[in-house]
């Protein structure tokens, strides 16, 4: 009995069947009394198992050296997270790590790497260019083949050649040079993300725009992701208003065109939410005037950080103006009157004509850059796509970038000859006893 408790493969039936190991002892117990038999059904488990445990995707079981369970080390990882963000782009210049929330997890390793409430691959963009329909996301992980580099298959232009399908979206370019998923107004419309994505207000208890994750109670776990989204602490997400319900996130007040944080004109009524919210425009292009982030980037305007837009509710139905396309309020300022604002609050949202939805964003990396590489490190210098990961770096390790049906195979004929072998020593001894 200590001997099948201590075997690895009940190890493994723990793991993948979520079976203990008395169950998994009684089950070979009433199968058959012959430990060939027995080690005979194990083997075939255990290659049944991983199978389907491979086609469902819980391999991923993150480790002090695998932070995203993809069984390619942290050190040779160019997407240590799977976000779908390649580490040489959530970096410093120099090769060092960058704590953007300053929540103690770096951007590599990060879900949610501004603390919005939004998860970095819904903020990469790389939904705008990858189908994602056939594709599995798990709290913020993307789960799917990855090559020797670590990067997920299915975002590369080829396997392994280290080229991205997709480049970040910084949607309010040029005001700032924040990607989104670093940005806390990624629209640049005076609303914070967090703010537009839906998320309770009271979980931003010092109204910096972000989720508060520096507290014992508001910690972010080992995913980077604030903890009271979590039902389970890194493993599911998110349930942004508080009510114990996962949300769809991010919101997308009008249903069409884009996010609510990345949309200027929320609830598609003619009225900028800029306007909406209490700002003014004096340009009309449905941003903020006179915009000013320094000296700490956060895609923030400064002034409207310290002093928050009032958030006008006209019509008293408890639904903030800019995200209801019944309430046309506000003035965008001193000028002539612009064309996407009505003239009068009279009209109806389907009496407003409006102009095709661009597509937003632009391209953050130097121009000529779309195709990024992002193989993996050849010298210490970040230009060369050298990762300094530091943190959970493990030296010397064995990688694997998939199930190696052939070892397996070497693996379940070793296991039956075993107890084979024990089953003739049995017989044979039971045979000089007689």
């Amino acid at each position: 009995m200590a001997l099948w408790l201590s075997n690895p493969l009940l190890v493994f039936f723990k793991d993948y069947w979520r079976a203990s190991a008395p169950e998994i002892w009684q089950l070979m117990k009433l199968l058959d009394s012959s430990l060939f038999t027995r080690l005979s059904v194990a083997a075939v488990c255990l290659l049944v198992g991983t199978a389907w445990a491979q086609q469902r995707g819980d391999e991923n079981v993150v480790t002090a050296n695998d932070s995203d369970g993809d069984r390619i080390v942290d050190t040779i990882d160019v997407d240590d997270d799977n976000d779908g963000i390649p580490d040489v782009l959530e970096i410093a210049g120099n090769g060092l790590d960058v704590d953007s929330d300053n929540d103690g997890m770096p951007d590599r390793l990060d879900l949610d790497s501004d603390n919005d409430g939004i998860l970095d691959w819904q903020e990469s963009g790389v939904v705008i260019s990858v189908d994602f329909s056939e594709m599995r996301v798990l709290s913020g992980r993307i789960l799917g083949p990855v090559g020797a580099n670590g990067y997920i298959d299915a975002l590369e232009t080829a396997v392994d050649n280290g080229v991205l399908r997709y480049t970040l979206v910084n949607t309010d370019a040029p005001a700032d040079d924040l990607p989104d998923v670093i940005d806390l107004d990624s629209d640049n419309d005076g609303l914070p993300d967090m703010l537009e994505a839906g998320v309770n207000p009271d979980f931003d208890s010092d109204n910096d725009a972000r989720i508060d994750s520096n507290s014992a109670t508001a910690s972010v776990g080992n995913d980077g992701i604030p903890d009271r989204l979590q039902s389970t602490n890194d493993k599911t997400c998110c349930d942004v208003t508080g009510d114990g319900v996962e949300d769809i996130v991010p919101r997308n007040t009008d249903g069409g065109d884009f996010p609510d944080y990345q949309d200027s004109d929320s609830d598609n009524d003619g009225v900028s939410d800029l306007v909406e919210a209490g700002g003014s425009d004096f340009d009309r292009d449905g941003r903020v005037d006179n915009f000013f982030d320094s000296p700490v980037l956060d895609g923030m305007d400064d002034a409207i950080l310290s002093v928050p837009f009032s958030q006008p509710d006209v019509n008293g139905n408890a639904v903030a103006d800019f995200i209801d396309a019944f309430a046309q309020t506000g003035t965008p300022g001193p000028a002539e009157q612009p064309t996407n604002v009505p003239v009068t609050s009279t009209l109806t949202p389907e009496s407003v004509e409006r102009d095709p939805v661009p597509r937003p964003g632009e391209n953050i990396l130097p121009s000529g850059n779309e195709g990024q590489v992002i193989d993996g490190p050849v010298n210490d210098d970040p230009l060369t796509g050298n990762i300094k990961t530091g943190l959970n770096a493990a030296g010397c390790s064995v990688q694997s970038s998939g199930m190696d049906l052939i070892l397996l195979l070497l693996s379940v004929l070793s296991i039956t000859v075993m107890g084979w072998r024990n089953s003739v020593k049995r017989l044979s001894k039971k045979r000089v006893g007689e």
